[in-house]
This record gives C-alpha cells, structure tokens and sequence, in this order.
C-alpha cells in the first residue's frame, strides 16, 4: 500500500496488487479515532465511485471526495504513472 496524496482528512492510496488493473483508480480513506473508512474511485475513462467499494461515506463526503480528486487529478495520475512503473512514491501533503 502506497499514499500517494493527503488532503483534508482524506489519504488517497493504492495497493500494490492495483498494478494488474487496466483502469487507473485510486483509494480513499478517512481515520478519525480509530474509525477507519475507505471507499474506491476510478478515474478513467471518468471520475466515478466504484458503486461496490463505497464504505460508509455519507453522500456529502463522497461528494467532497470526488470533488477533491477533481481538483487535484494531475496529481494523482503522475503519482499513479510512478507506482506504475515501479518508481519511489512520496506522499504529497496539501
């Protein structure tokens, strides 16, 4: 498992098994006092919620995630590109 972004109180990841995976997507947790939640979005062809790896966001928080992964997708895909090609990932802290 790999951060790859931290923003808010939400730490997008990706595991190592994701590389076998034709569509890039991408991890979202959210711990607060030990109440860990995670959910899954993919993020080509489109922004999307994996409908199946939601977790327990309520819609706002899965709204404001999706809003976030908007917003900083560069970031991520150029994230993604080095784990994909088997390069050290740093986690960027915003």
């Amino acid at each position: 498992m790999g951060k790859v972004l931290i923003l808010a109180n939400y730490i997008f990841l990706i595991y190592g098994t994701d590389i076998y995976e034709k569509r890039k997507h991408i991890h979202v947790t959210y711990a607060h006092r030990g109440y860990k939640r995670a959910c899954k979005f993919w993020l080509e062809p489109d922004i999307t919620l994996d409908l199946n790896k939601k977790g327990d966001f309520s819609e706002s928080e899965l709204n404001e995630i999706k809003k976030l992964i908007v917003e900083h997708k560069e970031i991520l895909i150029s994230q993604l590109e080095l784990f994909y090609s088997n390069q050290p990932v740093k986690a960027i802290r915003k």
